[in-house]
């Protein structure tokens, strides 16, 4: 049975929305469904901040696949949330689903996904809803044939590239009454009804929290001339740690290994064990002892106060050999987060040319952009900005006035608000 926080349902379980005058939009219930419960990760950070932001017009009801962080977030925050967890095989994360046998997923569909779904459209009847809004593709696939029984429109958010096959991917789109892409870049890999159903809206971000104290490691540092690098992101292999080693290896042969400091600020993600050994195995083979993973951190921004730059060596595709092993590394990169948090602080900005990337950092005036999958072309980008102090000015501040412009809160929640309108 799910587990919640009280909830004041609608006025009458069913009931279409209320109507609204010609001159003001529609009150509306909407669903939002969180099928990833266990990390604040960037895609559940920036639905966490449409829903803590909605008018009053919009009344929500947060339904999460499982405890977790997530949980904990919206509770801390005063926003009422329901645990509503599958169990079995629908529990476990990564792409294990996805490589079963078809009698296998068959099974899976016929004794677990069946009772969520019963129970889902039990509450999205008894809430009220008249939408339900998930928050990525997976979310879409558990929640969207409860969404169906009940006749409810689905809205799916797709915040990266879609990691399933064609003929998952087919499901998803024609489930969906609106796609919601986080950029243009993640709008082009949609099929093409996909593409003619998606309405771009980026990402938004407020100002953020400035700490009281930064870092005390990094500020010593930075007070004896280091410049700090700063990455933030779960350690796993698309985010590219591997390539931020060997450009910090590159940089070191060419002088800066006393100059420069790289701290890595993100989840050591379990089912990831292998890759972080091989990561620590790297740069000892490397000989790079210049930068630290802190592992998860509750208070990010401190990080962000104490950098001078920030780097996300991100790749879309690619196939690596990690731990002697070969492996396809796919990643589902839309508009990272990270990007936004530090030009809200005022830092240069190196990334990498996938997804919405290119979007969000104006190449050469807030930061760099660089291919993926390219340690030389990584530690170039890096070296220009370690080489000026005023250059990582300027471009900070340049970084400060286009987020503030381009990539608010306000406008993120508008651009959802008007998809929602658009739907009867």
């Amino acid at each position: 049975m799910p587990t919640s926080t009280p909830v004041t349902p609608a006025p009458r379980a069913g009931a279409p929305p209320a109507r609204a005058s010609a001159s003001a939009p529609a009150t509306r219930t909407v669903l939002y469904f969180i099928a990833y419960p266990q990390r604040m990760a960037g895609a559940n950070r920036s639905l966490f901040e449409l829903v803590r932001n909605l008018p009053p017009r919009i009344r929500p009801f947060v339904v999460i696949a499982g405890e977790g962080q997530v949980a904990d977030s919206y509770r801390q925050a005063g926003i009422p949330c329901t645990v509503l967890a599958p169990g079995g095989s629908l529990g476990t994360y990564g792409r294990g689903l996805m490589r079963t046998s078809r009698l296998q997923r068959m099974r899976i569909a016929l004794s677990e996904l069946l009772p969520f779904t019963l129970k889902l459209r039990r509450l999205i009847v008894e809430t009220g809803a008249d939408l339900v809004h998930v928050n990525d593709p997976r979310g879409a696939l558990m929640a969207g044939p409860a969404a169906h029984l009940a006749r409810r429109p689905v809205v799916a958010h797709v915040r990266g590239e879609i990691p399933f096959s064609r003929l998952a991917r087919g499901a998803f789109v024609h489930g969906a009454r609106r796609l919601i892409t986080v950029s243009e870049g993640v709008r082009r890999t949609l099929p093409p009804r996909g593409r003619e159903q998606a309405v771009t809206v980026y990402n938004g971000i407020r100002e953020l929290p400035r700490p009281e104290s930064p870092i005390p490691f990094l500020q010593h540092l930075r007070g004896r001339g280091v410049t700090v690098v700063a990455c933030f992101a779960s350690v796993v292999p698309f985010k590219g740690f591997h390539h931020l080693l060997r450009a910090a290896a590159l940089l070191r042969d060419r002088g800066w290994a006393e100059r420069v400091a790289f701290v890595c600020v993100g989840d050591m993600v379990e089912g990831y064990e292998k890759y972080h050994a091989w990561l620590a195995a790297l740069a000892a083979e490397l000989g790079v002892d210049n930068v630290t993973f802190t592992g998860w951190q509750a208070d990010p921004f401190a990080f962000y106060a104490s950098a001078d730059v920030a780097v996300l060596p991100s790749v879309s595709h690619e196939r690596a050999v990690i731990a002697g092993e070969e492996v396809d590394v796919r990643g589902n990169e839309g508009f990272p987060r990270t990007h936004l948090e530090a030009m809200v602080f005022g830092l240069p900005v190196v990334g990498t040319r996938i997804a919405g990337v290119p979007e969000q950092v104006e190449e050469g005036v807030t930061g760099l952009v660089c291919e993926p999958s390219d340690p030389a072309g990584l530690a170039g980008a890096l070296e220009v900005l370690l080489r000026s102090p005023e250059l990582r000015r300027k471009m900070g501040e340049a970084g400060r006035e286009r987020v503030h412009r381009l990539f608010s809160t306000r406008a993120y929640v508008d651009g959802v608000m008007a998809v929602y309108d658009g739907i009867r």
